[in-house]
């Protein structure tokens, strides 16, 4: 439960700082700093659909292990089966799922290096990130670092304790 509610602070202290950045945008006449806010306005949605997922992943996970016999009722009143995903809704548990059906050995990951329309991917503790749309990968590299490989321990020794820089990342697969 204490995880929940830092979450939830996490949350409301990002939405805060998006409306600061969007009102800034709305009187500032420079357009010199406008490009620097809209970055830090897509990381900052980036993170909260991130801890969004988190939140609704911990909410199915606790439902679905309460024994209940109520059903979860939509909008639209139509009964659903609480063991049973709707269609049309997406949940961490389902991106969880299709990670894992997509496994990676090195050799494919090198596919991955944003090259010619690709997608650029990094693997990191046994996890596959995309960075394609990742400012600090521009162009497909970070510090020298090329798209398409695995950095765990470059990240160690770069990001120690900084665990939150993967956590605004899309995974998108395992590496074995």
């Amino acid at each position: 439960m204490q995880n929940i509610e830092i979450l939830r602070f996490q949350l409301n202290n990002l939405v805060t700082q998006a409306r600061q950045d969007i009102y800034t945008l709305s009187t500032i006449n420079q357009t010199t700093i406008a490009p620097q806010i809209l970055q830090r306005l897509w990381d900052t949605i980036t993170t909260i659909h991130f801890i969004s997922e988190l939140l609704a992943n911990q909410a199915l996970n606790n439902h679905l292990s309460t024994p209940t016999t109520a059903k979860i009722m939509p909008s639209n009143n139509a009964p659903v089966n609480p063991t049973k995903i709707p269609s049309g809704v997406t949940t961490a548990n389902a991106s969880i799922a299709q990670i894992t059906e997509r496994n990676l050995t090195v050799e494919q990951l090198a596919n991955f290096d944003g090259k010619n329309g690709r997608p650029a991917y990094v693997a990191v503790n046994g996890l596959i990130y995309d960075v394609t749309n990742n400012r600090a990968w521009a162009a497909a590299t970070h510090f020298g670092l090329l798209a398409g490989k695995e950095y765990s321990q470059e990240f160690a020794s770069c990001h120690a304790g900084q665990q939150s820089i993967l956590a605004t990342l899309p995974v998108v697969g395992r590496l074995v």
